[in-house]
């Protein structure tokens, strides 16, 4: 890749920033996100704050300042992520065309160590085995030209959930508890839809289609569905019709 097309894509990837957190906070906390989500694409395994910082400056004398500016913008600034989704979820309506389906899946995360919120020995399709990670509910919308994510929110365990010590060491808030994750994907498809998604066809996998009570609330949302359900079994369902077909 050439110099000119890092600049190119150096620039679009701020335009498309710029784009998601207009108007959120001053000016130097939006350049801070944008270090941070550069920091994220980045080669090296690590992804956490001290390594991104190091990777971001050209001069190491600088890293403790960029750490400080990741730290603030990462941890304390408050961001709405519910914005955010919005605003995502209307741009892909106006520039992706052919869009035909949410997409409900886990997302999984590979952890080193035990600290991270939610972190524990779990399944996770992403790496498709049991391994020390973090998991995500997550809902995409796609079509034939492409998708995007358009919510996520982690789940947590049932060993963290119960955990006061570690979730206040983690900086979990004390509203957020064990929610199975059915329950976290209807609260996501609740949230699209309110901010003026189309109604699409719901793909899911074994995860929520074995749920009943998952396929009774897309009904309820008046959404149709095709989901792996029990077994060989895979549901498929509207408003007005249900069916298990093999």
């Amino acid at each position: 890749m050439d110099r000119r097309t890092l600049k190119r894509l150096d620039e679009e990837l701020r335009e498309y920033l710029d784009s998601m957190v207009e108007g959120m906070g001053r000016p130097e906390r939006r350049a801070a996100m944008a270090a941070y989500v550069t920091g994220l694409l980045l080669d090296g395994e690590r992804k956490s704050i001290q390594p991104m910082a190091a990777r971001l400056v050209d001069d190491a004398s600088e890293t403790e300042a960029m750490r400080q500016r990741l730290q603030e913008c990462v941890v304390i600034s408050g961001w709405s992520d519910a914005e955010v989704f919005r605003r995502l979820s209307q741009k892909l309506e106006r520039e992706l065309p052919g869009l035909e389906a949410f997409v409900l899946d886990d997302t999984g995360f590979p952890k080193k160590g035990t600290h991270s919120a939610g972190v524990a020995r779990q399944y996770s399709g992403t790496l498709g085995r049991i391994d020390n990670c973090q998991v995500a509910v997550s809902l995409h919308l796609a079509g034939e030209n492409g998708s995007g994510c358009i919510g996520m929110q982690m789940y947590l365990p049932e060993a963290w959930a119960e955990d006061t010590a570690r979730r206040k060491k983690a900086g979990i808030p004390e509203d957020v508890g064990l929610t199975e994750k059915w329950r976290l994907a209807l609260a996501q498809l609740d949230s699209a839809l309110a901010s003026g998604v189309r109604k699409h066809v719901v793909l899911a996998d074994p995860g929520y289609g074995d749920c009943g009570e998952f396929r009774d609330g897309l009904v309820e949302r008046g959404l149709g569905y095709v989901c792996q359900g029990p077994g060989p079994w895979i549901a498929c369902g509207s408003a007005k019709r249900i069916a298990l077909v093999s």
